[in-house]
């Protein structure tokens, strides 16, 4: 798998999975709230900010399709797609302004781009990454010019086929991208669980041998967390205010108040896989305190032979360990024991060679 960093923070799989906090358009071009949302993350100690450069209204037609997304309620609603647009658009300058606040903070950025002059401009104010919304996965004109501009490329992958997958990520390697991401991205609710197919994570990794992240669109948080286990190298989510109404993709979006906990929880996971192998235990390590060892299930005289109608187990092992049992079965008793009684290696008698 190539490896390389975002902000400084390698992606490979002895590194923390990032987690990629967007907050996209939710501040509806509010950039004081904008402000204040990053401020939060950084509170909560998130090292980047997921955003986007939309400041050309003309990438969607004026015309009268619609957008359909789900309220609070979990009832669909829908908006004029162009008047979406137009509320949320943003100037570059405007968003030069928010995101060199961002590096004030010491925070990273990374951005989703939607077309040539947006993607130049996300390298040139400095962002870690540049992302490809699964919308544009077969936009090859976009892909190249954003893989040629030095920086590692995100491809989100949302009902996409294989084929198309494989064939983005070739024309990202033939403009040569210094590093790929793949998301793997269910769709948006209210998609049933079953349509999630979590374990593709692994599976586009070994297809494409790209490190692997998922765009969560489901309502909670257990799907970051579950991708984390399942290998996820970085997970995304949409972070809205607290107080945040009706809006797109809303629904399936994390509070910002949750945002901290939740980013605890994931590097904690993380941590806890650990090793697929033991390999700090050896043979004199120290062991279980209630494993067993051998007592007299009742009075052994002098002579008489072990068997399980007259040895017990009891914890601690303060005698002879029970895993030696197969040894001293059929062995005699060196001295007279009583009920309940210790055997120690003194009170046998092997058996003669």
């Amino acid at each position: 798998m190539t490896k390389f960093e975002i902000n400084g923070h390698p992606v490979d799989d002895n590194s923390p999975p990032l987690f990629f906090p967007d907050i996209g358009t939710f501040f509806n071009q509010d950039m004081t709230l904008a402000k204040k949302m990053i401020m939060q993350l950084h509170s909560s100690g998130s090292p980047l900010v997921k955003g986007e450069i939309l400041h050309d209204p003309s990438i969607a037609l004026d015309d009268d399709t619609e957008e359909l997304y789900l309220g609070l309620d979990g009832h669909q609603k829908s908006e004029r797609n162009r008047s979406l647009i137009e509320r949320k658009v943003v100037s570059l300058d405007a968003y030069e302004t928010l995101f060199t606040f961002c590096k004030s903070l010491g925070m990273g950025f990374l951005l989703s781009v939607y077309d040539f002059k947006g993607a130049e401009f996300a390298r040139d104010i400095g962002a870690s990454a540049l992302k490809i919304a699964s919308s544009n996965i077969v936009h090859r004109p976009l892909i190249e010019c954003a893989a040629r501009l030095g920086l590692p490329l995100i491809i989100d992958t949302g009902k996409s086929t294989l084929e198309e997958i494989a064939r983005a990520v070739q024309w990202a390697r033939e403009a040569k991208a210094v590093g790929i991401m793949i998301q793997h991205s269910p769709e948006a609710p209210p998609s049933s669980l079953t349509n999630h197919n979590l374990r593709m994570i692994a599976g586009l990794r070994q297809i494409f041998g790209c490190p692997v992240g998922l765009s969560d669109h489901h309502v909670g948080d257990e799907m970051l967390y579950a991708a984390v286990a399942l290998g996820a190298h970085s997970v995304e989510k949409g972070i809205v205010p607290d107080e945040m109404g009706d809006d797109q993709d809303v629904f399936h979006a994390l509070p910002i108040s949750k945002f901290a906990l939740t980013l605890q929880k994931m590097h904690r996971i993380k941590i806890a896989l650990g090793s697929s192998m033991r390999e700090n235990l050896s043979r004199d390590s120290k062991k279980h305190p209630y494993r067993m060892g051998l007592i007299a299930k009742k009075d052994i005289a002098c002579g008489d032979v072990f068997t399980l109608d007259n040895v017990g187990f009891a914890f601690p092992a303060k005698g002879i360990p029970v895993e030696h049992w197969e040894l001293v079965k059929g062995w005699r008793a060196a001295s007279q024991i009583g009920s309940s009684q210790i055997i120690s290696w003194q009170d046998v008698n092997p058996l003669p060679t």
